[in-house]
């Protein structure tokens, strides 16, 4: 009978269990609710650098206000997922919490009354802040009007170069590299240096969309625009790519760029012995090859970006981090001023920060600090924080949306695909293929965006 029963469920076994499951988990939610902890506000973090840093911030701040912040580092990877989960259900959410800014997007869906933070925007202009932020840095958390957002940092990106072999060789024909302006000035001038096999002028991996993002911003481009508008397939997107893949797909003595790895040891390794002599180089990179290619203490230099054209942009950007306020968080202007205190208090609390991560504030009025105006003896004794801090109001903006990791995922095929074309065809009709790998790409993005409910209708 129990057997003619299960065969007459309208969904089968499965969803029955399912429910079943759902339900004994409800039941047990209700009678042992989650209890918050003793502290007053909770901040979720995923960098152990920040976790550190805040915990330090919250018993300066227990000891001024009388109230406690409890900082909980939570694993990268994880914490995207858990915050999901805590927003979906509305249990155990954190009234502060940092995410890095590739999954910010996917937050910003649906009904702005309905987004799982709050708006800072009132914050930012009654406390004046607005002017002390570079415009651009708030381009990514800024949604319909809405700044659901701080930014962290701007994390400029400059080329990184062994100065110890390119500089004494353009000394010879009376050059240095800040008269490079152009990319097309850095190859031509640098391509005595270039050995096939054995010495490439720009580290370049292929297999990814990393180096390529970069340049595309560089040129005004962008995976998405303003408003969640797809243009990873545009003309922009289409000349970049066309430019790049014959940088590292071109044979024997006309390749010019190589890799070794991005983030692995031989990445290192291949800067080291001279594999490639630069590297594009975000800001956070900087305090990476002091950690890890200590070798070439003394052996490094930053200039801007080459443009892409003359007179064009000399940076890009890379990476970066948002924190923001639980609509949900139990005392608002409580958390917004221990969010004003770690992200725009003391200018000595981000020059201790940038000594430790070459990581540059946002914050204007911290640029004042001694730290960004330092020598640094690992790059030839350059003064880092001006360094980067002359580029921070040329930063590009970058736009977030729910649907980058599909869209990043997908251009990351076109860009192994185009790599392998060239390779096996070269320049003949290989813009003419760039274009329709990079709108077969993003065709597929827009019918997953078709697919999803209208999430950004407004009630």
């Amino acid at each position: 009978m129990f057997r003619r029963w299960l065969d007459d469920l309208p969904l089968g076994l499965a969803p029955l269990l399912i429910a079943a499951m759902g339900l004994v988990a409800g039941l047990y939610l209700l009678l042992h609710p989650v209890q918050r902890g003793e502290a007053d506000l909770s901040m979720w973090v995923f960098g152990p650098l920040h976790a550190d840093a805040y915990k330090m911030a919250a018993e300066d701040f227990s000891v001024r206000t009388d109230h406690t912040i409890d900082v909980q580092l939570i694993n990268y990877n994880a914490v995207n997922q858990k915050l999901r989960s805590a927003l979906w259900a509305a249990v155990n959410i954190p009234d502060l919490v940092e995410i890095e800014k590739s999954a910010a997007g996917g937050f910003f869906r649906g009904p702005l009354a309905k987004v799982g933070f709050l708006d800072l925007k009132p914050y930012l202009v009654r406390d004046h802040i607005l002017d002390r932020v570079p415009a651009n840095s708030l381009a990514t958390y800024t949604e319909r009007g809405a700044i659901f957002g701080l930014p962290h940092d701007i994390h400029p990106v400059m080329l990184a170069y062994r100065a110890d072999i390119v500089d004494p060789y353009l000394a010879r024909r009376g050059l240095r590299m800040e008269d490079l302006a152009t990319w097309g000035d850095y190859f031509r001038e640098l391509r005595g240096l270039c050995t096939a096999g054995q010495r490439y002028l720009l580290q370049i991996e292929h297999g990814d969309a990393w180096a390529f993002q970069i340049f595309l911003m560089q040129r005004g481009g962008g995976i998405f625009g303003p408003g969640g508008r797809l243009r990873m397939d545009d003309d922009t997107a289409v000349q970049t790519m066309t430019w790049m893949i014959p940088l590292v797909a071109e044979s024997g003595d006309n390749q010019v760029a190589e890799s070794l790895g991005n983030w692995d040891p031989s990445f290192y390794r291949g800067l080291i012995e001279g594999f490639y002599i630069a590297v594009l180089c975000p800001d956070w990179r900087t305090s990476q090859l002091e950690a890890f290619a200590g070798d070439l203490h003394g052996k490094m230099r930053l200039v801007p970006l080459p443009a892409a054209t003359p007179g064009g942009l000399r940076t890009s950007q890379m990476g970066g981090t948002m924190l923001g306020i639980a609509r949900s968080a139990r005392n608002p202007e409580l958390a917004w001023q221990f969010a004003r205190q770690i992200y725009y208090g003391s200018p000595q609390q981000h020059g201790q920060l940038f000594r430790t991560t070459n990581i540059i504030t946002p914050d204007r009025q911290a640029w004042n600090d001694p730290a960004y105006h330092e020598p640094r003896p690992y790059w030839c004794n350059q003064v880092l924080g001006e360094q980067f801090i002359a580029l921070a109001d040329a930063v590009p903006p970058f736009y977030s949306s729910g649907f980058l990791p599909t869209a990043q995922a997908k251009l990351n095929e076109a860009i192994v695909a185009c790599y392998g074309r060239y390779r096996s065809h070269g320049v003949e009709g290989f813009e003419a293929y760039v274009r329709q790998r990079l709108t077969s790409a993003a065709d597929y993005v827009r019918r997953q965006m078709a697919r999803e409910p209208d999430w950004d209708a407004e009630e």
